[in-house]
C-alpha cells in the first residue's frame, strides 16, 4: 500500500503594514487613555486630601469643644524653645502625623522634626497675634484678576508667644476666636491647601499676604495664602506666569462648620456683596472687638 501524502500548511506571519497599523492603534489608545488614568489619579490623590482636611476640621471641632469654644491656636512656643504649630497641637485628636500630609503635596515627609508637616495646610491666625487690626489684599495689579486690592480679612486661630517674638508674631497671648464670633460658620475657610501652617499671614511683619511668592529657604517657592495645587493647579509660584497658574488650578477647603469641598480661586476670594470691604465666603473679616 502506498503512503498517504503529507498535506503542506502554509504559515503566514504580519506583514510590515500590519503591524504598523496594530502599533499605530496602540499608540493612539495608549494617547487617549494615559491622560484619562493620570486625571484618576490626580482626582484620587484631591479626595485623599479632602478627607485628610476633613479628619483635621473633625478634630478641630473636637478641641473647640474642650477649650470654650475657641479655635486651636495657630502656634505657640509655651512648652518648648521653638513652634508648636496647629498640626501639633491637635495630635491629642487626630493621632498622626500622616493625616496632615496632603498627597498632592511635594513635601511627603511627616516626621515632627523638621518642616515638611507644616507645608500641606493653613489656618488663617488672627491679624492681632501678629500686631495688625486686620489683614488686607495686595494692591498688585495682578492679584486684582481674582480679588480687589485693600480689601479686609482675619483669621481666627491666636497664638502664645513667651520666648520673644519671631517671624512678625508678637510676644504675649493672643486667645483665638470663639465660634460664636463667627457670622457664618457654614462660610468661613478654617482649613485650606497651603505651603505654611499660618498660610504665610503676617510673616516677616507684612500686613499683606495673600499673592505673593515666597517659601522656606531650601525649598520651593509657593503661594502666600492658598495654594491651588489640585487639577491642573502648581504647588510652585513662578513670578513670571503667576497671573494666569494662580486661576489654573483647585484647593480644598475645610470650613467652619465642618463640610469641606474643592475650590477655583476666584471663588475663594470672591467679595463679598453685603459688606463692603471684606471677603466673603471664605474670609469673612471679624471684628475684633466682638
Amino acid at each position: 500500500m502506498s503512503q498517504p501524502t503529507a498535506i503542506q500548511k502554509s504559515k503566514r506571519g504580519f506583514t510590515l503594514i500590519e503591524l504598523l497599523v496594530v502599533i499605530a492603534i496602540i499608540a493612539i489608545l495608549a494617547a487617549i487613555l494615559f491622560p484619562v488614568f493620570a486625571q484618576a489619579r490626580e482626582e484620587a490623590r484631591k479626595i485623599s486630601c479632602l478627607s485628610n482636611m476633613d479628619q483635621l476640621g473633625i478634630a478641630q471641632q473636637m478641641y473647640t469643644q474642650d477649650y470654650d469654644e475657641s479655635v486651636c491656636l495657630d502656634v505657640s512656643t509655651d512648652n518648648k524653645t521653638f513652634f508648636d504649630t496647629w498640626q501639633d497641637l491637635l495630635q491629642p485628636y487626630v493621632k498622626s502625623y500622616a493625616v496632615v500630609i496632603c498627597p498632592d503635596s511635594p513635601y511627603t515627609d511627616p516626621s515632627p522634626n523638621n518642616f515638611q508637616y507644616w507645608m500641606s495646610y493653613g489656618m488663617l491666625p488672627t491679624s492681632q497675634s501678629l500686631g495688625f487690626p486686620y489683614f488686607l489684599t495686595r494692591q498688585s495689579s495682578w492679584i486684582q484678576n481674582y480679588v480687589p486690592a485693600n480689601v479686609q480679612y482675619n483669621g481666627l486661630a491666636g497664638a502664645g508667644i513667651s520666648n520673644g517674638g519671631a517671624y512678625g508674631w508678637q510676644q504675649g497671648s493672643f486667645p483665638s476666636s470663639s465660634l460664636a464670633s463667627v457670622n457664618a460658620p457654614a462660610q468661613y475657610a478654617l482649613l485650606f491647601d497651603s505651603n505654611n501652617f499660618d498660610a504665610w499671614q503676617g510673616i516677616y511683619g507684612m500686613q499683606t499676604g495673600i499673592g505673593w511668592c515666597g517659601g522656606w529657604v531650601g525649598y520651593d517657592y509657593s503661594y502666600f495664602g492658598p495654594q491651588p495645587r489640585h487639577q491642573g493647579g502648581k504647588d510652585t509660584c513662578t513670578v513670571a506666569t503667576r497671573a494666569t497658574d494662580y486661576g489654573q488650578g483647585m484647593i480644598n477647603v475645610d470650613f467652619m462648620d465642618g463640610h469641606a469641598k474643592a475650590m477655583k480661586m476666584g471663588q475663594f476670594l470672591q467679595v463679598d456683596p453685603q459688606t463692603a470691604n471684606t471677603t466673603n465666603p471664605t474670609l469673612e473679616y471679624l471684628d475684633p472687638t466682638n
